[in-house]
Formats: structure tokens, C-alpha cells, sequence
């Protein structure tokens, strides 16, 4: 006769931190290292903002965006950002707990320079070609009182805050020397700028695509 089939038994899973769509890593910059990056990423060349079309070219479309950007590869003068972005996106991941390979793309020195500037909703991964994208970093580089508007937002914070909340959420987001980490699926958006001028840095983290 067979063996009686047994069910295995179920190893208790470890305790898991519950999934919230972004996370605030204040101070993890400090003002004079965010004046250093806003310097070095003004001295580069760049243009405005594209969005990433489905043969991976770059595709310019003021309905969607409207920002300057510039990037920042490794190098000496870069490391040190890199290094303190990885220490931030491994401590959020913590959280996450995603599959992760490191950064595989230039940090995004972002700049909202023009009354109007704005990044309408977005993902910044799951699809092809940015598929490999699984955590996003954005570093706040001003003092919140050099601008206004530009606000970072998430499609829960737009739909679900009341006016406190999102009144409190719009103040953590904007300190300066704050990282917002956030899976990558996740829909954000960036509010018109009225008036001053915004830096942000961006920032990937990559992994195996979601499946």
C-alpha cells in the first residue's frame, strides 16, 4: 500500500512591518551637504525633463512634465551620495523587503525652475523598460521657505488625507535634507510650482522585475 500523505508542517513566518506606500528618513542629509549637491547639479549639462518611452528613448511632453533635469554618475566627487542613499534605501528596505541589485542608473538631479513647473501622476517602475526599478528615493535639497508649491504627493495622500493630515504630510515631505522612500509602483505626482525654485534629487534602487 502507498504512504500516507502528511501535510508539512508550517514554519511560523517572521513578524513583518506593515506595507505603508512611502517612508520619511529625516536628517539624512544635512543642509550644507544639500548645498553641495545643488551646486555640483547646477554645474552639469542638462535639459528638461523626458519621460522614458517604450523603445527606452527619452520622450518630451510638456502635458505631462515640465521639470530640468541633470544626472549624476558615479565618480569621486559623487560617491559619498551614493554610499549615504544606499545606507537609507537598505534601512527602509527593512520594511520592503524586496529583491535588490543596487543602483543600476545615474542619479536624477531634478529642478522645478519656473512658475508651472510640475510632474502630473506617475510610476516610476513595473513596466518595461523601467522594470528593474523597485525603490524610490527622492532627497529634498531646499529649505521649504525658498518655494512654494512643487509639492511631492502620493495618489493616498491626494484621495484619503483630510486637510491636517495632508497639511502634516506636506510639512515632513518638504523638510529639507529629508529622503522619501517609496516602492516604485507607487503613483506620486509633483504639484505646479508657484513661485521660488526646487531641488530634488531622485534616485533607483533596482532589483530582479516584479512577478
Amino acid at each position: 500500500m502507498p504512504e500516507p500523505l502528511y501535510e508539512r508542517p508550517l514554519l511560523p513566518r517572521p513578524a513583518t512591518p506593515d506595507y505603508v506606500p512611502y517612508e520619511f528618513h529625516h536628517r539624512a542629509f544635512t543642509p550644507a551637504q544639500c548645498a553641495r549637491i545643488v551646486a555640483l547639479g547646477r554645474s552639469l549639462p542638462g535639459g528638461r525633463g523626458e519621460l522614458e518611452g517604450t523603445d527606452g528613448e527619452g520622450v518630451d511632453d510638456g502635458r505631462v512634465r515640465d521639470s530640468a533635469t541633470a544626472w549624476l554618475p558615479p565618480g569621486t566627487e559623487t560617491d559619498w551620495v551614493y554610499e549615504k542613499l544606499a545606507v537609507v534605501a537598505a534601512r527602509a528596505n527593512r520594511r520592503y523587503g524586496f529583491d535588490l541589485t543596487g543602483f543600476e542608473e545615474d542619479l536624477q538631479f531634478t529642478t522645478y525652475d519656473r512658475p508651472g513647473a510640475f510632474y502630473t501622476w506617475h510610476q516610476d517602475g513595473l513596466d518595461a523598460p523601467v522594470s528593474h526599478r523597485k525603490l524610490s528615493l527622492v532627497l529634498q535639497l531646499d529649505d521649504p521657505a525658498d518655494y512654494r508649491g512643487a509639492e511631492l504627493q502620493f495618489f493616498e495622500v491626494a484621495e484619503d488625507y483630510d486637510d491636517e493630515h495632508l497639511a502634516a504630510f506636506t510639512e515632513a515631505s518638504s523638510r529639507q535634507g529629508t529622503v522619501v522612500v517609496f516602492p516604485s509602483f507607487e503613483y506620486h505626482r509633483v504639484l505646479p510650482l508657484r513661485d521660488g525654485c526646487r531641488h530634488s534629487l531622485v534616485a533607483w534602487v533596482s532589483g530582479p522585475p516584479f512577478r
